[in-house]
């Protein structure tokens, strides 16, 4: 047995203590102490952000080429540099034109030059500090334009290991301002002050590396303190202003949502791309459109639309990696990404952790891609239409829709000259009436007529073989919407028809949802211009949706491509798949059948069952 002696007296109450404390340290997760907890959010550098870093050290031209030099007789030029992440390392190849040699009385003596491609292996490391990645160079191999080791390679693997590798081995990718922005974002997601808080205990860094097939993934780590045991409470029920508040929030949450998706949408060629974001922003004014009359709002309904949009939202901005934003590529969609990610991730840990959506914390994350032309608030919301909205909904910017406003006179013209007016002139103000609903309804086939006829202006954009199925599904949608109706109420005293949501008129477009493409007041104002939008909008479903998606690839064939169409036209883009979707609830159901019955008839004639609206 080994005997430890102790060369000075031993303090008996200091030993006590120490035992009392490494007690207390073993056991208290069960005193209550509160454990830290890591949140880990990947952010991919992608390849052409790394070939960046490279153009960078190597100090390539704007043609990509360089020249290194020893020596007036040993140089190399490279130029056309690729990045590549084959597996756990990252490959950098160039082309390479080596010339190596001597100088004997004044002149360059040795191998002619050599051209070769130059491939080097970069291994990532994280840096001391825990906020930048660092790269070593673990292979280097000089091999001829058929991929061969040359023969001749030993004076230019020489040549390219003093003059490349020491300038590659200084490549630094700096995480630091993501990490801080994101540190920021965090705690301005969290409750207010006053409220129990959760503390950013640890402030983000670099946990690790790994080489990704879009380039390399940085994996960042917060540590987080929650709050106390027992802090989560059941939120109350809001009072006026707290409503009102929390609806200008949701405004904030539209208006960043279409910033962000327009802004990027607008720098895309992949049109497919394009659409699926704008699908996202439709889905998205739909739900806050729905939310901001529901009885049954939530005060975290909030954070599940922001949750929501940013699940749909995420992907499709990870495909569009290779984007530039602003001047040259830069860190600020990946960084963005990263940020919305932590958010989400912080949600995930749980209640207690408190994620709030807030004005200024949508700010924030707006800052982080846009920068300088993120605005200062997202609100007042803008009604005005902007053509480059439109052009990226399809809809030409310089394509108006009909404008056949009653004039102001048209009061004064007698009724037995009501037949001079157009449909729209006429149909102005009137409100159906049973006992001359045959004459109502007549004239607004008429008016439907005039639209179909005058859309579109160019070339149709429904294939040939669908066209078939557009006329009844206008007809149709409109019947299913309003009974054919723009107004409501008294011959003395119409009103245009309104949905709880905001739906307006005959086709029921919701101009919160459409702000930016239609013009909300002329919706109102003007049923042609409200049906000329509604078939631009069921065009942009079919065409852009339900065709584009493969919807007639189902059982049924080409009439899926009517019930999608009107699905998504009823309840946006997510919509689409509804119809064939066992889970959809009863209530949707009914409303698709009932579509469904209408077009069926209106295929035949293009004439309603009055005895679904009006009883006889």
């Amino acid at each position: 047995m080994q005997i430890t002696r102790f060369s000075e007296p031993v303090n008996l109450k200091s030993l006590v203590v120490l035992c009392l404390l490494a007690l207390v340290l073993a056991f208290a997760p069960m005193a209550g102490l509160r454990a830290l907890e890591k949140l880990e959010v990947p952010l991919t550098v992608d390849l052409g952000y790394l070939g960046s870093v490279v153009t960078g050290s190597l100090r390539l031209d704007e043609q990509g080429r360089t020249e290194l030099t020893v020596d007036a007789c040993n140089s190399l030029e490279l130029s056309d540099a690729r990045m590549s992440s084959p597996a756990a390392v990252l490959e950098l190849s160039m082309a390479m034109i080596a010339r190596t040699g001597a100088s004997v009385f004044g002149q360059c003596a040795g191998l002619r030059p050599i051209e070769s491609r130059l491939h080097i292996e970069l291994t990532p490391r994280v840096s001391d500090t825990g906020s930048a990645a660092l790269f070593q160079v673990t292979a280097i191999e000089i091999r001829r334009s058929d991929g061969q080791p040359g023969m001749l390679s030993t004076p230019a693997r020489i040549l390219a290991e003093t003059l490349v590798l020491p300038r590659l081995e200084t490549m630094v990718v700096e995480l630091s301002d993501p990490l801080a922005a994101i540190d920021e974002l965090i705690e301005t997601f969290m409750p207010a002050p006053g409220e129990p808080r959760v503390t950013l205990a640890e402030r983000g860094r670099l946990a690790r590396l790994e080489v990704h097939p879009q380039g390399l993934r940085a994996v960042l780590s917060f540590g987080l303190l929650p709050p106390p045991a027992g802090s989560v409470v059941p939120e109350p029920v809001l009072d006026p202003a707290e409503l009102a508040e929390w609806q200008r929030i949701e405004d904030e949450l539209d208006g960043f949502l279409s910033l962000i998706i327009v802004s990027l949408a607008n720098q895309l060629e992949d049109r497919d791309l394009q659409l699926d974001l704008l699908a996202v922003l439709l889905d998205s004014r739909h739900r806050i459109a729905e939310a901001l009359v529901s009885d049954e709002a939530e005060n975290d309904s909030l954070r599940g639309l922001f949750l929501d949009a940013w699940t749909a939202l995420s992907p499709l901005l990870a495909r569009a990696d290779q984007l530039e934003l602003a001047e040259g590529v830069d860190l600020r969609l990946a960084g963005f990404l990263a940020a919305g990610d932590a958010l989400k991730a912080l949600d995930a840990l749980g209640p207690e952790y408190g994620l709030e959506i807030s004005r200024d914390g949508l700010r924030r994350l707006a800052r982080l891609l846009l920068s300088e032309r993120a605005p200062a608030s997202f609100t007042p919301l803008p009604l005005e239409v902007d053509p480059a909205v439109r052009n990226l909904f399809g809809v030409a910017a310089d394509r108006a829709l009909a404008q056949n406003a009653e004039p102001w006179w048209s009061w004064l013209i007698p009724s037995a000259h009501a037949e001079a007016l157009t449909p729209a002139q006429a149909l102005r103000g009137m409100v159906p009436r049973l006992e001359s609903i045959d004459d109502y309804l007549a004239l607004v086939a008429r008016l439907l007529d005039t639209a179909l006829d005058a859309h579109p202006a160019g070339q149709p954009r429904v294939p040939a073989e669908y066209q078939g199925l557009f006329d009844p599904l206008v007809r149709a949608t409109a019947w299913k919407e309003s009974c054919w109706r723009h107004y409501e109420g008294t011959a003395d005293q119409p009103r245009v028809i309104r949905s709880p949501a905001g739906a307006i008129g005959m086709m029921q477009i919701v101009g919160r949802v459409w702000r930016g493409v239609y013009d909300v007041e002329r919706l109102d104002s003007e049923v042609d211009y409200n049906v000329g939008a509604g078939i631009e909008i069921l065009e942009h479903y079919l065409v852009d949706h339900a065709i584009r998606r493969g919807e007639h690839t189902h059982s049924d064939g080409k009439d899926n491509l009517v019930r999608a169409t009107y699905a998504a036209y009823n309840g946006g883009p997510s919509h689409l798949s509804r119809y064939r979707r066992d889970e959809t609830p009863a209530r949707l159901r009914a409303i698709d059948n009932a579509f469904w019955r209408d077009f069926q008839k209106m295929r035949n004639e293009p004439w309603p069952e009055i005895s679904d609206c009006y009883a006889m």
